[in-house]
């Protein structure tokens, strides 16, 4: 029998959601919030229209980005995931947003660079190759992943324009801005799908978005309680 999965990616500046049937799509919503004029609140409606057209009890698994990314939108997707899975005691699993897109199946047997805009001169970023990581995550300046980047690689996320601007760029290095390489929830489901058919899920009680760096708010509050 297949299962439904409720797919939620707010990691980047298009948030996305999906409704699949194992590998197949049913149901897709995607919006780019400055060109679209949505906010994060807009995902919330979006996912209920999707439940109600399905029954949310008749989702068998849901499957979220968990970050690095953009800070408060991760909360919102993560916060949705929750609610839901506790609602309708729906498994949950979590997967990392530069996975999501440095495994890209229609670039097989490639070298790629995923990158995140981390703002403040830093990028998250991890190598991938042949559709494996091959890294740590990592938390670097542009400059620095330029120096880092192997020969022949492919960069690609919401961070290559943050790279662009870094200077000089290799003439074998190719950084990709298009679209269809950001974090997708159809992209989300299809790394989540090995571990949802080995029922290996999250415990949402103690899931927290993946930041690596610390928020505003921690840097903040370390700088006022520091002795």
């Amino acid at each position: 029998m297949k299962l439904k999965i409720l797919g939620i990616e707010t990691s980047s500046p298009i948030f996305s959601l999906c409704l699949n049937e194992d590998e197949e799509t049913l149901r897709e919503f995607s919006k780019r919030r400055e060109i679209d004029g949505y906010g994060d609140a807009e995902i919330f409606k979006a996912a209920k229209d999707i439940l109600d057209s399905v029954g949310g009890e008749n989702i068998g698994a849901i499957a979220v980005s968990i970050g690095p990314g953009m800070f408060t939108s991760l909360r919102v997707g993560l916060s949705l995931a929750k609610g839901i899975a506790l609602v309708n005691n729906t498994p949950l699993a979590a997967i990392n947003t530069l996975d999501i897109i440095g495994v890209q199946p229609s670039l097989p047997n490639l070298r790629m660079t995923a990158v995140v805009n981390a703002y403040r001169g830093e990028v998250y970023a991890a190598f991938y190759d042949s559709g494996k990581r091959v890294s740590d995550y990592l938390l670097v300046t542009p400059q620095k992943l330029l120096e880092m980047v192997g020969e022949q690689a492919i960069i690609i996320g919401p961070g290559v324009d943050a790279v662009a601007g870094a200077g000089p760029v290799r003439s074998d290095i190719e950084l990709r801005r298009d679209e269809k390489y950001l974090p997708t929830a159809k992209g989300v489901v299809s790394l989540a799908l090995p571990r949802i058919r080995k029922s290996d899920f999250d415990d949402i009680h103690f899931l927290e978005p993946y930041y690596i760096k610390k928020t505003d708010a921690e840097r903040n509050y370390a700088k006022d309680n520091a002795l």
